[in-house]
């Protein structure tokens, strides 16, 4: 998460701008950045407690459903307009100044992680050094040589080789 993170930060230059110059926006980048990179890209199964409707479609007690948390953390409903809009970033984009506190990167309920708030504080810990020690911070190689690990349940880079 972190390597992504950076790498995020890398390419949006603007936004690191931002954090920069304002480190209070630090905790509200660490949600948007868990929220916009979600690093569990596979479904996860669950099975329905009772029976609820999602959208048009009935589900009944037992059945089985697969949640995917990237795709319930690009809701519009939650997280923007489809399209930017009025100076509203879309859920697609990167924003480090919105209210991404009700993402699901950590699963929910019961099934939360029980690391969410280690994983947050060192997330802040290294933007916050990153940011700060490192402005002249950039990727030592072309991004097209970077490897992304797609192979596991999560995801993420093998490496992220930078230099400043």
């Amino acid at each position: 998460m972190a390597a992504l993170s950076v790498l995020a930060l890398l390419r949006r230059p603007a936004q690191a701008a931002l954090l920069r110059a304002d480190p209070a926006l630090i905790p509200a980048a660490v949600e948007e950045l868990l929220r916009y990179l979600t690093i569990i890209h596979l479904g996860l199964g669950r099975a329905a407690t009772e029976d609820v409707t999602v959208g048009d479609v009935a589900i009944r007690a037992g059945d089985g459903v697969i949640c995917m948390l990237s795709t319930a953390n690009r809701q519009p409903e939650l997280f923007g307009p489809e399209a930017p809009s009025e100076g509203a970033a879309c859920p697609a984009e990167l924003d480090v100044t919105r209210d991404a506190r009700r993402h699901v990167a950590f699963g929910h309920g019961v099934h939360q992680c029980l690391g969410h708030t280690l994983a947050r504080v060192e997330l802040h810990i290294v933007l916050e050094t990153v940011l700060r020690r490192l402005p002249e911070l950039r990727l030592a190689v072309p991004e097209e040589r970077l490897v992304f690990q797609r192979d596991t349940i999560v995801y993420g880079l093998r490496e992220l080789p930078v230099t400043w």
